[in-house]
């Protein structure tokens, strides 16, 4: 299977997340009011800065059974599974209970703008979300075997049926009890299910169980140098991930934080699209190391061109549509007074949240190339630079315009990402952002995006005849990406 065809099973999944999620957010502000939204918002930035927890181990586990498998070594498979699992349950369940209790504690005194009343659903919150973060990060952990074994249409089908089963009972009970701690905890619940559903097919699939009898000390030694790297890597990612959320819920008011989080959750969902190529990217990688560079560098440029003019149509069509699309989008769901006052908060931001969203979603490719190379220091290093980057932008531009300034703040903090893209260019020979073709591509739809613009000089920026070009500027510029394959569909039709 490609690395196309994989990441396509990859991507169905993430588009149902993306749809549903698009539905229930303005669901659960309607459904929780203001403030309750903005306490379950907190709850989910602190669970952003969760993402350590496993220690990077399932990506390590998954690398060393991919080189094994690359060597018909199923033994071997069945040690490294094993060490990995008698390392992760131990460690994920004593951080989960340290962080659980950090965060009870110190979370209030973060977030200090809840009215006393909520303090202790705030805090209850925090601990059905600990137990939803165990069950999800030890299921990832589980899922690295799948990615191992290329199972990407297995992964493909169990998260497009367990998402549904996760986000449409959480809209139903914010609509019943306008209470945040039962969403949350059906969230953990459901990610139970997910994870007994992984085990059962690992065992079933690869004859795999936990294999704690086969773990090894050597294999331990071995992942540690890597898991170090790894670690650190999770560590710096899950502070910096989430960073303008984390400090823009300390600095602005609720009215001003729920439209920014919605703004960025729509951008992160466009960016969580990109996980989807990473594993394939990952595994791929890990499978031709003992290869010429020159097979690492084809890697990276599929990837890079598959995902790249996508993105890019997503970031000029919200930059010239999103006022008409916010008013259909939020004004139906919301309610029209409501709807139309969020919209005109999130607009302004919309457009440098998801720009900066879809260059870390490009940056993925990279880190998960330079993963598979053991060049994780480089991943750290760059992450690092864009992080701090960030809270310096983020406050300059906070102080400067407010959430506004936050945002484009934000955006600039990504030139760190691109660095890293252009280091891994240059370390596999590929072409990426340097080739030429990049940058026509850039132009092509730049000059599309313009000229469907200039409806606006005889159409008023809200009117809902505005969606028949915004329509036929998307389906125009997507026929244009996908003409060889409907080239050849036309083809084997005939």
């Amino acid at each position: 299977m490609s690395i196309k065809r994989q990441t396509l099973w990859n991507l169905a999944p993430q588009l149902v997340t993306l749809l549903l999620t698009m539905v229930s957010m303005p669901l659960l502000v309607r459904y929780f009011g203001i403030e309750k939204c903005a306490l379950y918002y907190y709850v989910t930035t602190i669970s952003g800065m969760f993402g350590f927890a496993d220690l990077g181990l399932g990506t390590v586990v998954g690398r060393n059974i991919s080189m094994s498998l690359g060597r018909n070594d199923l033994a071997a498979v069945r040690r490294y599974w094993g060490t990995g699992n008698l390392i992760v349950l131990p460690v994920l369940g004593l951080i989960t209970v340290a962080f659980v209790v950090l965060m009870v504690w110190l979370g209030p005194k973060w977030f200090d703008k809840l009215t006393p009343q909520n303090v202790g659903l705030f805090r209850a919150c925090l601990v059905a979300n600990g137990f939803g973060l165990f069950f999800s990060y030890y299921g990832t952990f589980w899922l690295a075997v799948s990615q191992a074994y290329l199972d990407f249409k297995f992964i493909s089908i169990i998260r497009a049926v367990i998402t549904p089963l996760q986000i449409i009972p959480m809209v139903l009970l914010a609509w019943r009890t306008g209470n945040p701690f039962w969403v949350l905890a059906w969230g953990a619940a459901v990610s139970l299910v997910q994870l007994l559903i992984l085990i059962w097919h690992a065992g079933r699939r690869h004859n795999l169980g936990m294999c704690l009898g086969e773990a090894r000390l050597d294999c331990a030694r071995e992942m540690m140098g890597f898991t170090a790297k790894m670690f650190v890597n999770l560590v710096e990612g899950a502070v910096f991930s989430t960073i303008d959320r984390y400090l823009l819920g300390a600095w602005a008011t609720h009215a001003e934080f729920v439209p920014y989080v919605m703004g960025s959750n729509i951008a992160t969902r466009l960016q969580g699209l990109s996980v989807s190529v990473m594993a394939p990217v990952l595994h791929n990688t890990s499978r031709v190391l003992d290869a010429s560079r020159a097979a690492a560098g084809r890697i990276y440029d599929d990837a890079f061109a598959f995902m790249f003019e996508w993105y890019l149509l997503a970031t000029l069509w919200l930059a010239v549509w999103h006022p008409v699309v916010l008013r259909l989008y939020l004004v139906h769901t919301m309610g029209a007074a409501l709807g139309q006052t969020t919209a005109d908060a999130v607009g302004p931001l919309l457009t440098p949240l998801v720009t900066a969203c879809c260059l870390t979603a490009m940056s993925r490719i990279s880190c998960s190339q330079l993963c598979s190379l053991n060049r994780q220091g480089a991943v750290i290093g760059f992450e690092v630079a864009a992080g701090l980057l960030a809270i310096a932008s983020v406050w300059a531009g906070y102080t400067y315009d407010g959430v506004v300034g936050g945002a484009y703040g934000y955006l600039f903090s990504r030139i760190g990402l691109v660095a890293q893209d252009l280091y891994t260019i240059r370390l596999v020979a590929a072409g990426g952002w340097l080739a030429a073709r990049t940058w026509q591509k850039v132009a092509g739809q730049s000059l599309v995006a313009a000229a469907f613009s200039l409806v606006y000089l005889a159409v008023p920026r809200l009117s809902y005849w505005l969606l028949i070009p915004a329509t036929l500027h998307g389906c125009l510029v997507a026929a244009w990406i996908l003409r060889h394959n409907l080239r050849r569909a036309l083809g084997s039709a005939k």
